[in-house]
């Protein structure tokens, strides 16, 4: 009886490491800052802009860390086996809310509240497509890489406005990161 026992604790520990040599390992991913500025293409001087030369950038910073304790890179147990190694990436601490906002009133929306109705996102892997503040938040959360998104408005900002420009990302355990640009003249 003994014997059946130890062959069998045997078996299921040799299918453990099996399957544990099988897999790649498990990281998780968040965001731990962001870039946020105000751009000029015409002359790199974003203190003063046209509308046709003006865009926001965001360039989110990720951080990886391993989830476990044990690397199975780390040759401890033998993958040469493995069928297949590809790691699993997970997102944590996903972005739940993303808002730009003014300190001025734009758009017949008052100072501080939400510009983000009236925002065309364009992707730095994918310039050209439109994309929504929404889509924004889901790339935020699914993209996992360190991308640039670039922002200008659907409604041109009157000439002789002097504007900053802030962006909040709130968190799903309700941490927020929040930038703002440097003031902004329209001509």
């Amino acid at each position: 009886m003994k014997n059946k026992i130890l062959k069998l604790f045997g078996f299921v520990l040799i299918a453990q490491i099996s399957l544990f040599a099988c897999c790649g390992d498990d990281f998780n991913v968040f965001i731990t800052s962001y870039d946020f500025s105000a751009n000029d293409d015409a002359d790199d001087d974003s203190s003063s802009v046209t509308n046709a030369d003006f865009f926001l950038e965001l360039s989110p910073s990720y951080q990886v860390e391993m989830a476990s304790l044990l690397s199975k890179d780390s040759g401890f147990i033998n993958t040469a086996n493995a069928t297949s190694c590809d790691d699993v990436y997970t997102v944590i601490k996903r972005v739940e809310t993303i808002t730009l906002t003014a300190n001025v009133s734009l758009f017949d929306i008052p100072a501080g509240e939400s510009l983000n109705n009236h925002v065309i996102v364009e992707y730095q892997y994918n310039e050209g497509t439109q994309n929504t503040m929404n889509d924004l938040l889901l790339a935020l959360n699914s993209n996992l890489s360190d991308f640039e998104s670039y922002f200008t408005f659907d409604t041109e900002i009157p000439a002789e406005t002097n504007v900053n420009f802030t962006l909040t990302i709130v968190f799903e355990n309700d941490e927020q990161l929040m930038n703002t640009t440097s003031t902004v003249t329209f001509e």
